[in-house]
């Protein structure tokens, strides 16, 4: 099978969307695909632009968002167009809609995606601001990118139903395939028996790793651990990719590392350290897209904590690979969820492995993959 890959960014860039495009192409190249690319598209936007941003910005308090636009679009698609002129493949994949939702030509193209805007729109905080301008412009681009496609392909259900219902796409091209997690080396079923093995015993070790401190839900994981140290339980939270600026002094069961790179090899060493050694994930995030660090959780043995938002149900299954909760879910309910699986410790080893199972057989790449190349087979 051969495929044209196209994103706007360099593709090979694994600092670009958290590496998702990276590993999903390299992913398709390991499972025997030949992948042609065409990626770091020019961007090309209207006259006079930026002012008409900048007055809008500041007068309206409205962002017009340079990567909702239509003459952006229809430049990427010419730019695809043109390079797929002479080009013999099986499909396009793309995992945006900017670069495909003008393009017309006789391959099918396939969309393998995290969400579509107006599924975005009202969830993510920073959508709230965009003009009508961009909000009309959003949707024009997405239905058109969803009518050229011949399979749009989500990687949660959440997603896949905001086509149907939000764009009313037809079923019968919409299909779920999970994203994998994006580790260059993921441990293997060895290691992580060994990770779980040499967890404490005596302590409940929980890791917030996230940048957003608000929409991630910082601070309810900050009461969790304070509600459980003053209930006299031995806990020690290490939050890792933010720093939160209030916590002053740094509460004695609280560890802060700060920003660590996993493109950096002290800074991925020291991730992979901290994922072998905590008990849980706990991200309980307001707004959600898909959570691509409870699949990179779930490859280290980790089982998640987290909200029953957005996309995150797609991914973490109660009771298998961790628990969720809602949005307005007490403390003590994650309390008494923690302390429970912690005074068994044969329960939390098995939700480990458990944890570790759905990232082989569900949450990686490889999988992932494999579904993409069926599905692309049966379009022919």
């Amino acid at each position: 099978m051969k495929i044209a890959y196209t994103t706007t960014a360099p593709a090979h860039d694994i600092h670009h969307w958290s590496g998702t495009p990276f590993h999903m192409s390299r992913a398709f190249a390991a499972n025997g695909v030949d992948v042609t690319y065409i990626d770091s598209l020019k961007r090309k936007l209207p006259p006079f632009f930026k002012v008409k941003q900048t007055w809008t910005k500041w007068v309206c308090r409205q962002r017009i968002s340079p990567r909702f636009n239509e003459v952006s679009a229809k430049y990427y698609s010419e730019q695809v167009a043109q390079k797929i002129a002479h080009l013999k493949c099986d499909a396009i994949v793309s995992p945006l809609i900017n670069p495909i939702s003008h393009l017309d030509c006789d391959i099918p193209i396939v969309l393998w995606t995290d969400a579509l805007y107006a599924g975005l729109l009202g969830f993510y905080a920073p959508f709230s601001y965009h003009s009508a301008e961009t909000i009309a412009q959003a949707n024009k681009m997405t239905v058109a990118c969803l009518s050229r496609c011949s399979l749009a392909i989500f990687c949660s259900d959440w997603a896949a139903n905001s086509a149907i219902e939000l764009y009313g796409v037809d079923r019968h091209k919409i299909h779920v395939v999970p994203f994998g997690a994006n580790l260059e080396d993921a441990p293997t079923f060895a290691d992580v028996k060994t990770f779980i093995q040499h967890r404490a015993r005596k302590k409940i070790k929980l890791l917030f790793l996230a940048k957003s401190w608000e929409r991630k839900g910082g601070d309810t994981v900050l009461a969790v651990a304070k509600a459980l140290y003053e209930a006299g339980h031995p806990v020690e939270l290490t939050i890792t990719g933010y720093l939160p600026p209030h916590l002053h002094p740094v509460p004695p069961y609280v560890k802060i590392t700060g920003f660590l790179s996993k493109h950096d090899p002290a800074g991925k060493q020291q991730l992979r350290q901290l994922l072998a050694d905590t008990h849980f994930l706990f991200v309980p995030s307001r707004a959600e897209a898909y959570g691509i660090v409870f699949c990179e959780a779930n490859a280290f043995g980790v089982p998640c904590l987290t909200t029953y938002t957005g996309g995150i149900g797609t991914v973490v299954k109660d009771h298998i690979n961790g628990m969720t909760f809602s949005l307005h879910a007490p403390i003590n309910s994650y309390c008494d969820y923690i302390v429970n699986v912690m005074q068994n410790y044969h329960d939390y080893e098995s939700l480990a492995l458990s944890s570790y199972q759905t990232f082989a057989t569900r949450l990686n790449w490889q999988t992932g993959t494999t579904q993409v190349k069926k599905l692309i087979h049966s379009l022919s």
